[in-house]
């Protein structure tokens, strides 16, 4: 009787588990449920467009995600696409007259959205959870706007009808933030080294080499070499050394250049250096910046209705071992490149 019993509990808890997963599977197929209502259980998001481009975003923590397994992913950005992913809404489905054209806008022209969620394969009411994997749960494309630029074209994989898709409370298309282009999930920090992780700092003027200098630890204290010389100097600006030391914090650069092409680059960058700059870590990992002059643009003029030749806040920069040519800013830079003079200490003469 006992086994019995038991037979027929195992035999219903089988039933309602199978009733579950058969509900669950349903549930994942409506086609209007384009929006993730719990985003933390997103672990992977991959894109691609239709010119080849793909990215595969991966969460690394609560905060952080990689980009195609080499990159930081821009955090700002990913918090948009997960809020975005959130919020969608189905506003209405396309209409029957304009549903062939836009399905063929769609298949010439979406990004393609996969996103895969930590799920259980046993979960009884959201109290008992068994088996956690990894799972595909949405899969749908991305298309254009719609003409009055608030809703965003979309088609569920599996279904047969696009919907016109927004964010309530948004005026505008969210289709620029599905994005498949590499570069625009790229973070774009250059340095973030705090002063006590920092071995030493050096900063190289090709045009200038009596600006030149070299920071390095010792000990406790700091050296200030001249490059030009090679001669250390005793009598500096400590507080001055100490600020410049902690600036290393932070510093992002403007925007990607690579889409200009490499004869452009090469080009641009064929000219001497304005700076080098290398910040070197505790554990001898080297970060260098190559900075170069960017023209102004035309029509540029100064107070006095002068044409100005060079842009006059930002400048051009190879990062990432020269991988990538960048824009950068002389507000965010101009701290960090200071002169050697800047560092001797003032002598009060009387």
């Amino acid at each position: 009787m006992k086994k019995n019993r038991i037979v027929i509990i195992l035999t219903l808890v089988l039933a309602v588990v199978a009733v579950v997963l058969i509900f669950s599977n349903r549930k994942s197929t409506i086609v209007d449920n384009f929006a993730v209502e719990d985003v933390s259980t997103i672990t992977k998001i991959f894109m691609s467009d239709k010119l080849n481009n793909k990215v595969t975003l991966e969460r690394v923590d609560d905060q952080n995600w990689k980009l195609n397994e080499k990159f930081d992913a821009n955090r700002q950005v990913m918090e948009m696409l997960l809020e975005t992913m959130n919020e969608l809404k189905v506003k209405e489905p396309v209409s029957k007259s304009g549903r062939n054209n836009v399905i063929k806008w769609l298949a010439a022209k979406s990004v393609k959205v996969e996103i895969y969620q930590s799920v259980y394969r046993i979960d009884l009411f959201d109290k008992i959870k068994m088996f956690k994997h990894e799972k595909l749960t949405k899969v749908y494309y991305v298309g254009g706007e719609t003409q009055d630029n608030i809703g965003t074209f979309m088609l569920m994989e599996g279904a047969e009808d696009p919907a016109i898709v927004y964010i309530p409370g948004f005026r505008g298309f969210v289709s620029p933030r599905f994005s498949a282009v590499e570069t625009d999930w790229r973070g774009h920090k250059v340095f973030d080294v705090k002063i006590s992780d920092i071995k030493s700092v050096r900063l190289e003027y090709p045009n200038l080499p009596d600006s030149s200098f070299e920071i390095t630890k010792v000990g406790r204290s700091f050296e200030l070499k001249l490059l030009a010389s090679n001669r250390i100097v005793n009598e500096y600006d400590t507080m001055k050394v100490l600020d410049y030391m902690s600036s290393f914090i932070n510093i992002n650069f403007e925007a990607f250049k690579n889409g200009i092409g490499q004869h452009a680059i090469d080009s641009l960058t064929s000219k001497k250096p304005l700076h080098i700059l290398t910040v070197t870590d505790i554990s001898g990992k080297s970060t260098t910046i190559t900075t170069f002059p960017k023209a102004a643009e035309v029509g540029d003029v100064d107070v006095n209705d002068l044409q100005v030749i060079m842009d006059r806040d930002r400048f051009y920069a190879l990062i990432n071992e020269k991988k990538d040519f960048v824009t950068i800013q002389f507000f965010v830079f101009d701290h960090l490149i200071r002169s050697a003079d800047y560092f001797r200490k003032v002598i009060n003469k009387k």
